[in-house]
């Protein structure tokens, strides 16, 4: 079942790319235009798979409260429509169906069953979303989770992490730490901050992360993936609010390249999966798509740093430092992307872009540049 751009129109996704990176400082047009790609994306996915579940399925009595739900949900107006389908939850439901049922189709399954099993989960999926949006309301910023989570997200985590199933084990963890509640009130106070820095930022995070799942357990400092898009896991290792601050830009920026990657793909398919690049920031290895998500969040993250102005001076201090810090891996990154062939005409494009912001930032922040200290020798080896 190939649905490849989800009939996009080439002309529209043309000038979606033309002179952005799509980040705050960009035109907000781009951004809004962006979203409702997406969305139609994801609508599109949802009714072809319908379409083909219909042929295979529909006589079945067992399921007819799932095709008449998912027919109603086709049938709604875009304005209720979209917060559903876009919900975290709809689209980790989504992504199991459409992978079960491409295994069906493909007869690489043995049977049907797991495809219906996941197809019967679709009313009560419905109603989890539907009551959350009730009980939730109207947030400033989004809802923060520990066991609470919804178990479709539960599900969708490993290996980034995975959710123990023992009750016990789970009052044991919650004990440890600071509460859910208190941990809330701290994001929300980053939250504010990142408003008062850079306040378009502050509406990304808005409308890209859906929900936090605090976990400080995990091994992570912030994680997210698009297997789980619009939720983004803390583990409360940040050592101060700007720290976190940091950590919520870097994951809603993460968020906002699984969005662009959804209208277009910016690598060629069948490029090397293998992690033959060093980050220059951390060592650690990627492949091109890993390692062109990490440069573009630290574009982010620079732009998000130079506004960090009016603030104690040793906390403006620490920000400088970080900004230099993460500029000089950018310089260093460059040369090795712009030197991959494996970048489709999109993501050439709009890898252009970000390297004229690149070398924008490098000339604006020359003083703090020269008084940085250098990376660390270990991250300096050869990236290719």
């Amino acid at each position: 079942m190939d649905i490849g751009n989800h009939g996009q129109h080439d002309s529209t996704v043309d000038y979606l790319f033309q002179d952005t990176t799509f980040l705050p400082d960009t035109e907000p047009s781009r951004f809004e235009l962006l979203l409702q790609l997406s969305s139609r994306s994801r609508y599109t996915v949802f009714t072809v798979l319908y379409a083909e579940l219909f042929k295979l399925f529909s006589a079945l009595p067992h399921l007819s409260e799932f095709f008449e739900q998912a027919a109603d949900l086709i049938v709604l107006p875009q304005k209720e429509q979209y917060p559903i389908i876009n919900d975290p939850v709809f689209q980790v439901w989504s992504g199991l169906a459409f992978h079960h049922a491409n295994r069906v189709f493909t007869e690489k399954a043995e049977n049907t069953q797991t495809l219906e099993e996941v197809l019967l989960e679709f009313p009560e999926m419905l109603l989890r979303i539907e009551a959350k949006s009730k009980l939730q309301g109207f947030h400033d910023y989004p809802p923060v989770y520990r066991f609470d989570i919804d178990p479709l997200i539960m599900q969708a985590t490993p290996p980034s992490y995975e959710f123990p199933e023992d009750e016990s084990v789970r009052k044991e963890l919650l004990r440890a730490g600071v509460s859910t509640h208190f941990f809330s009130e701290v994001v929300h106070v980053a939250l504010s901050r990142i408003e008062q820095t850079w306040p378009a930022c502050r509406d990304y995070v808005q409308q890209l992360v859906k929900a936090i799942c605090y976990l400080p357990d995990g091994t992570f400092r912030s994680c997210s993936a698009s297997r789980y898009t619009g939720v983004i896991l803390l583990a409360n290792r940040d050592d101060s609010i700007l720290d976190l601050e940091e950590s919520l830009v870097h994951e809603a920026t993460h968020q906002l390249l699984y969005n662009v990657v959804e209208v277009c793909p910016v690598t060629v398919e069948g490029a090397s999966r293998d992690a033959s690049f060093s980050l220059p920031w951390s060592g650690q290895k990627r492949d091109l798509y890993g390692y062109f998500h990490a440069f573009y969040v630290y574009i982010a993250l620079v732009k998000y740093m130079e506004r960090v102005r009016s603030r104690p001076s040793d906390e403006v201090q620490r920000a400088q430092k970080r900004l230099a810090f993460i500029l000089r891996g950018l310089i260093r990154a460059l040369p090795d992307l712009e030197a991959s062939d494996d970048f489709t005409p999109h993501g050439r494009q709009l890898l252009d872009n970000l390297a004229r912001e690149v070398r924008a930032l490098a000339s604006k922040h020359t003083g703090l540049l020269a008084k940085a200290a250098p990376l660390p020798e270990q991250v300096l080896g050869a990236t290719a």
